[in-house]
């Protein structure tokens, strides 16, 4: 590995537990500043209801309008993009989500373990799929369009809010979304 890998690494690496510190934080009073929502830490990942609100439920309020939805994705977006070229790297991509699996690991009291491995293979494979142009940079257009998608398949009601009263979709018919 050559130096230039290895700070970006390192870099990438660092700006992940910065995001994941960040992301432990209680959630700010009704006075947060303008575009920078509080960032929930749990759960690092997952599918449906429960570990969207976890993720994107900033407010604890039990309800995620899209601006909030919005903001994190954004915040964690520009967080990881440790370069600043707009982008996210592989690497970048990985490190973001590893910083806010740590968090959850540290916060539950849990060492890594085969689980934890399996997870940030799994963010590799991920990688893949999101980086639709199959270039090895994820912009924030191809991240806009999984928001899209992600945000309209649990607000079933299509209310602009994603909560308890949005009727919930099997996985299978989430997944023959447009």
């Amino acid at each position: 590995m050559n130096i230039r890998n290895t700070t970006t690494t390192f870099t990438a690496l660092a700006a992940a537990l910065l995001l994941s510190a960040c992301a432990g934080a209680p959630p700010a009073a009704s006075g947060t500043a303008p575009n920078q929502a509080p960032q929930p830490a749990q759960p690092a990942g997952g599918h449906g209801l429960k570990a969207f609100m976890g993720s994107y439920d900033a407010n604890r309020d039990g309800a995620v309008p899209r601006a909030e939805f919005d903001a994190i994705r954004q915040q964690r977006f520009r967080a990881a993009d440790t370069n600043g070229d707009g982008v996210l790297s592989e690497a970048e991509y990985v490190a973001e989500y590893e910083g806010r699996l740590k968090r959850q690991y540290f916060d539950q009291g849990r060492q890594p373990d085969a689980a934890y491995e399996n997870n940030i293979k799994q963010a590799h494979v991920r990688f893949a799929i999101v980086n639709r142009a199959r270039d090895g940079r994820f912009t924030q257009a191809e991240d806009r369009a999984i928001a899209d998608k992600t945000f309209k398949g649990l607000d079933t009601n299509g209310d602009g809010v994603v909560s308890a009263a949005d009727p919930q979709r099997t996985p299978a018919a989430r997944g023959n979304d447009d």
